[in-house]
């Protein structure tokens, strides 16, 4: 079916949303972006075939650009809190929408669907309740995460019971915040697995080792690459995975995509973070330079359908089993600052291996100190693709000669460079 022609109204303008904006015009789309901010909060407004200053949560608002520009579809994605409105705006429309309002109420709530894992034996980390905690409990640290929120905002550290009743003011019952306690684990490896749910079927899509930064030793750890498949994927699939998607089953998830963010100990990974949705690791570039196939470009077919595109899908597992090659995505994490230049991506993008180089933020931008420890120290994100570890470690390293951030003293900018003798270590 074709979609040249059609419209589409995205739900937010921040710049992650070009990837959307990019794939849909790609297909003969025209795209109209809305939220309340200005064009310097929301950039992407700017490149949009037009664009409105209507709050995503102006029901009535949205009603009237949808009837009155003659909209067929409506997508957001990137950020939690910008799905229940999407849900409830599609339901008020009688528009596509991958997911339902309970889907979203209960995958946005952290406490809700660490309910459902321990109901499923979803591997996952233990929680501690309130009354655990007193100056004589061991296993500090931990790790505050507000039960709703996304990006990594709102995270907090505690290394005993006075910082806790700092943060909290007291007792977490008692603070705005609604927390749940999990054990911070500081020496760990991570990983993420993506699904692909297509007319109810559940496709495992692809899984990736998610390397961190450890430069800010008292902020959250943030990603500095992420390497597909994962050296993690054949124990994910058999010892994670199953139990995961009896509860997707369960909960009736037919369409769209979900990634699972999981720390590895004793070869188990552990789910502790969950998102339905598109997520700014953009791993559909690596799935379809890999396996053949782009998710994002299948929830734009939907959005303005309601269904997806026509196709034999069982491919995607064949595909996913015979691939030998690997994908990574560089995230270029920035310290403090305000970015005078950037220099290297042109040069970078001319490297074959090379996919793309998606960058988050531009020269001028600053990196604020309440975003440090968050997604904001993202500057960019850099993909390619290699036939072998070593291979991959070369094209990193090029990477990194070639890529500058400068503030404007003209220091460097970049906050931590991948090790890339760790590489070899996971898939040796």
């Amino acid at each position: 079916m074709s979609l040249k022609n059609k419209k589409l109204l995205l739900l937010g303008g921040s710049r992650n949303m070009k990837e959307i904006l990019d794939v849909a015009h790609d297909m003969g789309v025209g795209v109209g972006i809305t939220d309340w901010y200005d064009s310097k909060r929301s950039p992407v407004k700017e490149m949009a075939d037009e664009y409105f200053d209507v709050s995503i949560e102006d029901y009535d608002g949205l009603m009237d650009i949808i009837e009155s520009r003659s909209y067929d579809g409506v997508l957001s994605g990137y950020t939690d809190s910008y799905l229940l409105p999407y849900a409830r705006i599609c339901q008020r429309a009688d528009l596509p929408c991958y997911g339902t309002i309970d889907q979203f109420e209960i995958l946005t709530d952290k406490r809700s669907y660490k309910d459902l894992f321990r109901k499923y034996a979803v591997p996952t980390l233990p929680e501690y309740k309130i009354d655990d905690l007193d100056e004589n409990f061991a296993d500090y640290p931990l790790l505050l995460k507000p039960a709703r929120g996304s990006g990594g905002k709102g995270l907090v550290k505690v290394d005993n019971f006075e910082e806790f009743l700092q943060v909290t003011g007291g007792r977490a019952d008692r603070d705005p915040v609604d927390y749940l306690i999990e054990p911070y684990i500081e020496e760990r490896q991570e990983m993420t697995a993506f699904f692909l749910f297509l007319d109810g079927e559940i496709y495992l899509s692809g899984t990736a080792n998610r390397f961190l930064s450890r430069a800010q030793d008292d902020k959250i750890a943030l990603p500095v690459l992420y390497s597909m498949p994962s050296s993690y994927d054949a124990a994910f699939r058999e010892k994670t995975a199953p139990p995961m998607i009896e509860m997707f089953k369960d909960l009736d998830l037919r369409n769209g995509i979900l990634f699972a963010q999981c720390i590895v100990r004793d070869n188990i990974p552990l789910v502790y973070d969950i998102g339905f949705r598109t997520t700014g690791t953009l791993e559909y570039k690596l799935q379809e330079s890999l396996y053949g196939f782009n998710p994002l470009k299948i929830m734009v077919h939907h959005s303005l359908t309601g269904e997806n595109p026509p196709n034999d899908y069982e491919f995607i597992n064949e595909n996913i089993r015979k691939n030998e090659r690997y994908g990574f995505n560089v995230t270029i994490l920035g310290k403090a600052g305000t970015i005078s230049a950037i220099e290297g991506a042109a040069e970078i993008l001319k490297l074959p291996q090379v996919i793309d180089c998606a960058f988050k933020m531009v020269e001028t931008e600053t990196i604020s100190e309440s975003m440090i420890g968050t997604l904001g120290q993202i500057i960019a994100r850099i993909f390619f693709t290699s036939d072998s570890p070593a291979e991959a470690i070369e094209i990193l390293e090029e990477i990194y000669q070639l890529i500058h951030v400068y503030d404007q003293n003209g220091e460097d900018m970049i906050l931590h460079r991948f090790s890339p003798e760790l590489l070899l270590e996971e898939y040796s």
